[in-house]
């Protein structure tokens, strides 16, 4: 009865499709969709034809193909790229559509489609079975080669490919010896041993010697598998030395060098060792061997390990090392006429500081402090001059928009019904391209119709750093307030790490778990909410709710403030590297100064480089939005500036 009356229904209201108001039509959408939520797929036909102008009537057309593919669908779903080219449902409906004909090896059908090679392995390897079933084996060789050399697993699409070539011996012993050494390199034990049984007598006894070496590299110092450079077991050397370094790197060293002694080397492997080397020693911390490891970064004149090199000084309050490879960095940026970015010139300041050489450490503060950043904040601070916002506010010129309207009415309806991936997909494809001008315009608009994470992105992708209007929104202000009202947090802190954690996008899923506004982990979400007595928190899917994610993540913070006696620091870096991680940070004797730290060379001697960052960019973070919701400015507390870490 109910199916009749909505037919009764549609051909009674179909006449007046263009008089339906925007709710009407909204509602329509959301009937439709739930229709072929329950596989309704007639009835959801009809209901679509009631709204053919509404911008998301193209999603149910695109449901509605790719729920009922047949070998005959290819027209539709052509016309359907054809109609629709700018929007992401075409590209999806293109891969699933490929999937489709390759799941049921339509390889007539799948080449006509899509006959150029495509990106993704798995749909390479699709593309290669329909040639070979074409009789075309012969064509696609040379590809096939590219694939075939990874030192990863591939996807089982590629089984019956590789399993063509062995069989007609065009993959040769040498190619199946080249992939061991990239599984090899890669430490792929099961690509190792399946490569094993592909391979004769010869090329076998030499693999499973190498492979009781990955086993147990210690044994390289006396392995006769590298006396002779012609040998084909030579290509593994510089692997088998950096696998030796990995598990002791005294021993890896002793093997290099023991080995550059006999010039087995070329001058690339020799850097690449060399770097390799300088990088494990300085991760744990192997002091004895910093006589080679200094007189090596000398020479070899490597910026990145050069910055290495300082962090490691400024870890053990060594001033003399500190200074000396700041002044080696300098001499490496010179050569290619570069000047030393504020936070080595920073560093600069606190030597000339440490040697009582004030006035030519204020001097480059002065300077440092007219940057809007960690540094020059820091820089302010201690001079007591007003922090330099550099600001650049995008201001509104409508009538740059008008010709988006149709594509704006599109994203809006996207924000309307929550398809929060497929919006954020369409946000970058509108943006990507545009002047630089239309795409700050469009940052100032998802701005004022509360995207703030859409405006985030505006400011990203336009490189708008000074644009903070668009840049660091203030989204929903009476749930950031509430939350830090609630728990006696500053509310411009919990919008730092907000913006830091997802650029204030709700729906954000990070590939470790975490989720939401304040990208909470499950675990940690429900262990705080049993804190607080949170009795609606049930289920890790509630963490894209915005009430339930600020008001946890406000009171995690909180216990973080609480378990490091009010510590910004010290709680900003355990909200990101974990408490447990930040303890041992603390309390480890071992490779750390044996005074203890000021709170600037603490966080520059953060181990890891993504918490280094976190804590820098929350801390500029939150006096940005002291500027913006008009609150005093205060980069850091004294007890943050005087405490020892």
């Amino acid at each position: 009865m109910k199916i009749l009356c909505l037919c009764v229904f549609v051909f009674s209201f179909s006449s007046f499709a263009t008089s339906l108001t925007w709710s009407q039509q909204r509602d329509l959408y959301t009937q439709a969709a739930d229709l072929q939520t329950q596989e309704m797929w007639s009835e959801a036909v009809q209901t679509t034809k009631l709204i053919p102008a509404y911008p998301l009537t193209y999603l149910l057309e695109y449901q509605q193909l790719k729920a009922h593919f047949s070998r005959d669908s290819l027209s539709a779903v052509q016309a359907f790229i054809k109609d629709n080219l700018d929007r992401r449902a075409s590209y999806d409906l293109q891969r699933n559509y490929l999937y489709y004909l390759a799941k049921n090896q339509y390889w007539h059908e799948y080449l006509s489609f899509y006959p150029q090679l495509p990106n993704s392995v798995d749909l390479k390897c699709y593309h290669f079975q329909a040639r070979i079933a074409g009789d075309q084996a012969d064509e696609i060789w040379s590809d096939v080669q590219k694939i075939w050399l990874t030192g990863s697993s591939l996807p089982n699409a590629c089984d019956s490919v590789l399993a063509h070539y062995l069989d007609s011996k065009q993959i040769s012993q040498a190619l199946i010896l080249k992939r061991f050494h990239l599984a090899y390199t890669n430490n792929k034990k099961a690509l190792m041993s399946y490569l094993i049984t592909l391979m004769d007598k010869e090329n076998e006894l030499l693999a499973k010697q190498l492979y009781a070496l990955h086993r147990t590299p210690k044994k390289l110092l006396n392995s006769p598998l590298f006396n002779n450079k012609e040998d084909a077991s030579h290509d593994f050397l510089v692997a088998s030395i950096k696998r030796l370094a990995k598990k002791d790197i005294e021993l890896g060293l002793d093997a290099y060098l023991s080995y550059e002694r006999q010039k087995s080397f070329t001058s690339a492997e020799q850097t690449k060792l060399k770097k390799y080397l300088i990088s494990r020693i300085m991760s744990r911390n192997e002091s004895t061997l910093f006589p080679w490891l200094d007189k090596t970064l000398s020479a070899l004149q490597d910026v990145k390990l050069t910055e290495r090199r300082i962090r490691y000084a400024i870890r053990f309050n060594h001033w003399p090392d500190i200074e000396h490879w700041l002044s080696q960095l300098n001499e490496i940026k010179q050569v290619d006429s570069k000047q030393l970015d504020s936070k080595w010139l920073y560093w600069q300041a606190r030597v000339f500081e440490n040697k009582q050489q004030q006035d030519q450490a204020d001097k480059l503060y002065q300077n440092i402090a007219t940057e809007r950043n960690y540094y020059g904040f820091l820089s302010a601070q201690k001079l007591g001059m007003d922090y330099q916002f550099n600001a650049n506010i995008v201001s509104r010129q409508q009538q740059d928009l008008d010709p988006l309207k149709a594509q704006l009415a599109h994203i809006d309806e996207l924000y309307f019904h929550k398809h929060m991936y497929l919006l954020k997909r369409e946000w970058r494809v509108l943006i990507t391209g545009k002047s630089i001008n239309l795409q700050r315009q469009l940052g100032l608009f998802a701005f004022q119709k509360g995207w703030a994470h859409l405006s985030v992105v505006a400011s990203i992708l336009s490189k708008s750093w000074d644009a903070l209007n668009i840049r660091f929104p203030a989204a929903k202000p009476q749930l950031f307030y509430a939350n830090a009202n609630l728990y006696e947090l500053d509310s411009s802190y919990i919008y730092a790490i907000t913006r830091q954690e997802s650029s204030f996008d709700e729906f954000a899923n990070s590939p470790v778990g975490a989720r939401g506004y304040m990208q909470l982990m499950p675990g940690t979400a429900k262990e705080t909410a049993l804190k607080i007595g949170l009795k609606d928190y049930k289920r890790r899917s509630q963490l894209t709710d915005g009430e339930i994610n600020v008001q946890l993540g406000a009171a995690y913070f909180d216990s973080l403030l609480t378990r490091y006696e009010g510590n910004r620091v010290l709680a900003t870096a355990a909200y990101n590297a974990g408490p447990n991680r930040v303890d041992r940070w603390q309390g480890s004797e071992d490779g750390r100064a044996e005074k203890a730290l000021a709170m600037d060379s603490w966080i520059e001697a953060i181990p890891y480089k993504e918490t280094r960052r976190y804590v820098k960019n929350v801390l500029v973070y939150n006096v940005i939005y002291q500027h913006i919701l008009d609150k005093p400015l205060e980069f850091l507390k004294p007890k943050e500036l005087n405490a020892r870490f």
